[in-house]
């Protein structure tokens, strides 16, 4: 662990682990193998009855990540499982299928790895390299962000391989995390970070009466291709790689879609791709009643397009979809990591706020 001097308490709670999903593929001697599970951690919190809150809240991490993120801060400090804890939600911590405690197996799929440099530059030390034009507001990575410091290090140790074929991924992850949410067995809040970000969609799609709330860390995005300094193909789905109910449906994604490009609204931001007006969108009936909230950090890659993400949810139907640009609302610095920053309190904060006014 990076030195730290003063770090902070954890919140009290009980802790259980299991594992959820997955099913048994047989080899070609007719031997079977479990594939497809996902490791689970339940932290439940020891407060006052009074304090507990009713939603549960399944935290969801991104590429080459785990749920440790959520646990303890590169720098030592807690994360945000004991901020939520302490604020009396029961918290979920997973570790998505193929990486992790959820083992791959082979025959699974290829995988592949980030680069300590692609780090620097996309999360740590992104004011340094300065590869977007927000990237000049990043200050609150702890040090340098560079190869050799300490914080540094100890979250690049922490980096897990990751599946190369993200139709396969969030298949996976929507079908363990389905078997997560039938296990709690009520409504939950579902937190995805990043790539992990489109996992709640697909959740919600055939889950839609447990899944009451949907936080949406930077997201997959922007719709349909990936633009900026992540240039490459995009989610076929708009939101997904993988399929998600539409109505009316979708056969084939790269020609039932009719697009448009939308104008970004201010400078330094990107257009992005929307659904034409005519024919009327195409809606996401399964996600229409989800409360949502799509959160950008000021100094993030995301910062270019995520305004496009929300204004996407909304044309597609979902009817309460808030987008917050933590800067509006007087938090400054973070990058596209805020959940593992100098000042990731402040942003979670401003989460249990909305959970709270959402569901009062």
């Amino acid at each position: 662990m990076a030195s730290n001097t003063a770090v902070k308490s954890s919140a009290l709670h009980r802790r259980e682990v299991f594992c959820v999903g997955g099913g048994y593929v047989p080899d070609a001697k007719g031997n079977h193998s479990l594939q497809g599970q996902m490791y689970v951690e339940r932290l439940i919190p020891e407060v006052e009855e009074s304090l507990k809150k009713r939603l549960p809240v399944v935290f969801i991490h991104g590429a080459t990540r785990s749920g440790v993120d959520w646990v303890t801060k590169p720098d030592g400090q807690p994360g945000w499982a004991s901020f939520f804890l302490a604020q009396g939600f029961e918290c979920y911590l997973i570790d998505q299928p193929f990486r992790g405690r959820s083992p791959w197996y082979p025959g699974n799929g290829t995988i592949t790895a980030y680069t300590a440099e692609s780090i620097q530059t996309l999360f740590t030390a992104s004011k340094t390299f300065g590869a977007w034009p927000q990237a000049k507001q990043h200050t609150q990575w702890p040090g340098p962000g560079t190869m050799g410091d300490p914080v540094f290090d100890e979250f690049y140790r922490s980096a897990l391989q990751i599946l190369d074929d993200p139709v396969a991924q969030e298949r996976a992850s929507q079908a363990a995390c389905a078997a997560l949410l039938d296990r709690i067995g009520k409504p939950v809040v579902l937190v995805g970070h990043s790539a992990g970000g489109s996992v709640p969609w697909l959740v919600a799609d055939i889950r839609p009466s447990l899944v009451e709330m949907i936080i949406a860390l930077e997201p997959t995005g922007p719709t349909f291709s990936k633009l900026g300094v992540m240039a490459g193909p995009g989610a076929p789905y708009g939101i997904t790689n993988a399929p998600i109910t539409y109505d009316p449906p979708i056969n084939d994604p790269k020609t039932d879609f009719v697009k448009m490009e939308e104008k970004a609204p201010e400078p330094d931001l990107i257009n992005c791709t929307l659904q034409a007006e005519s024919p009327p969108p195409r809606q996401l009936v399964n996600l229409r009643d989800v409360r949502v909230l799509v959160v950008t950090a000021p100094a993030s890659y995301h910062a270019q397009y995520d305004w496009g993400t929300a204004r996407y949810l909304r044309q597609a139907g979902v009817k309460d979809v808030e987008y917050v640009r933590l800067s509006e609302k007087g938090i400054y610095g973070n990058g596209h990591m805020m959940m593992i920053e100098k000042n990731s309190d402040e942003v979670a904060a401003e989460l249990v706020r909305w959970i709270n006014g959402a569901s009062g």
